[in-house]
């Protein structure tokens, strides 16, 4: 009777289990679904956002248009956060790398001393927001999804900017409130003509060193397409970055992580040779700096946010308070001239600068582009075309930040491409430091030998079989 009785117990207990199992399964599925939703969704927003709609259907209400983005936004997180259904991860909370904590943390202690802490606040909070939603996705769907939908959605992104081109007037700068070096250039679908050609000449630059699983026709299309379209915008800066970018990703191509150890004499050398270039040329890049009809207005601007630094070094003025605060920024008490009505001022660097001053400028460089190019480089998990990719992709957002200001400026595109190029760098070198430890307890017989034994489904969080001791991503083929 006894033994009857422990029978059905066990029964029970396996058919609870089961259930358990179903429920998490379809919990995860779900939750899968919704990140690429949301992802492809997010692209969206950032891309194209609510201007087309906002100047078609409601010209005059700006600020209702800045509400609806918002909201964009905010729905997007909840979605991530309670659209699955299931319990969340600590992982799935908190996708973002202690560094990343580290400059945000950073950031919000600027708002402590911002001209306008309400404004920079709120900045902070959706630049905070941006870089989660990112982090979170990548960390959901992975390298070779997140690319997947990027590539076509910038696929479709530029049918639609040829369609909107050639079908309506939006599609072209008009001569009305806008300046004059900008009108008759093309932008779409999109906003600014810098913003399609920020997003064309990524495209080209996914479809050269992406090739996996992707028809060839497709992509040779997509590349003579956006090379037309980028031409159109004459957006120098994205034109002029976009080979830099291909170049870089073709000489690291060869690259391997097994000779890391002679990397870092060559990066000294390296080092030491630019420094010799910048001495001798420092002269010319003055003059150039200091002519204001140079770089289209470039050369009138950045001296004004050099003399700000030099008054303000170590603090600046706040986390995102420099421009568009009203009569209280900084830039109306410097000049009165068409400069203070900008938005940024064309430089990434000089903007953080005087924002978030040196100690941030430097956080900001290290977190966001020494540090991932360290572990891109010296990652053994990391493949030699997942390298020239992403190499090549931070190559362009750094460059691109040289004459055009998208450092931690929140939804801005540029950035969204520097975060997501980040994550996918964070997500490889992670997965392969996950299997190494697993295959490590395994050979000592620790216990995660035993949690990656027999059918366990692989490392958590990471998706790493737990059958596969290699430390490489087998999906591409090294060559």
């Amino acid at each position: 009777m006894q033994a009857g009785t422990g029978s059905m117990r066990s029964a029970v207990y396996i058919e609870r289990r089961a259930a358990v199992g179903t429920l998490s399964d379809v919990a995860r599925r779900r939750g899968w679904i919704v990140s690429n939703l949301c992802f492809a969704a997010f692209l969206a927003l950032i891309l194209i956002g609510v201007a087309p709609f906002q100047e078609w259907v409601m010209t005059d209400q700006t600020g209702q248009g800045d509400i609806i983005n918002q909201a964009l936004h905010l729905g997007i997180l909840f979605m991530l956060l309670f659209g699955s259904g299931g319990a969340l991860t600590l992982r799935q909370l908190q996708p973002l790398p202690l560094s990343v904590v580290v400059l945000l943390a950073y950031c919000l202690l600027t708002v402590t001393w911002a001209i306008d802490p309400m404004i920079s606040l709120r900045r902070l909070i959706l630049t905070s927001l941006v870089i989660w939603v990112l982090f979170r996705c990548v960390a959901d769907l992975g390298y070779e999804r997140v690319l997947l939908i990027m590539r076509w959605g910038l696929i479709i992104l530029l049918i639609l900017n040829f369609a909107t081109v050639l079908l309506t007037p939006y599609g072209v700068h008009p001569a009305l409130r806008e300046e004059s070096t900008v009108v008759g250039n093309w932008r779409g679908l999109m906003p600014h003509k810098n913003i399609a050609g920020a997003a064309c000449a990524f495209m080209i630059v996914l479809e050269i060193f992406d090739v996996r699983r992707f028809p060839k026709v497709i992509s040779w299309l997509a590349i003579a397409g956006a090379l037309i379209f980028l031409y159109f915008t004459v957006s120098k800066t994205s034109q002029a970055v976009l080979v830099f970018g291909i170049v870089c990703g073709v000489i690291v191509r060869p690259y391997s992580a097994n000779y890391r150890t002679i990397l870092g004499a060559l990066v000294l050398i390296g080092t030491g040779f630019a420094l010799q270039l910048s001495s001798v040329y420092l002269p010319v890049l003055a003059t150039v700096v200091n002519d204001p009809t140079s770089l289209t207005g470039r050369g009138a601007i950045w001296p004004l946010l050099i003399d700000y630094a030099n008054q303000h070094p170590w603090t600046g003025a706040g986390f995102g308070s420099f421009w568009q605060i009203g009569n209280a920024s900084p830039i109306w008490r410097i000049t009165r001239s068409w400069v203070a009505q900008s938005s940024h001022g064309h430089n990434g660097y000089l903007d953080l600068l005087v924002t978030i001053g040196i100690p941030g400028l430097v956080l900001t460089i290290a977190v966001l582009m020494a540090w991932p190019l360290v572990r891109l480089f010296l990652s053994l998990s990391i493949t030699k075309p997942q390298r020239s990719l992403l190499f090549a992709m931070l190559a362009f957002c750094i460059g691109h930040n040289l004459t055009e200001s998208s450092l931690l400026n929140g939804p801005s595109v540029v950035e969204v491409f520097l975060i997501i190029t980040i994550a996918l760098i964070f997500r490889l070198a992670d997965r392969g430091a996950s299997a190494r430890n697993l295959w490590s307890e395994r050979r000592l017989g620790g216990p995660l030998a035993l949690a990656g034994s027999g059918s366990a489904r692989g490392v958590i969080g990471m998706g790493v079989p737990a059958r596969q001791p290699a430390m490489r991503d087998r999906s591409v083929e090294e060559c």
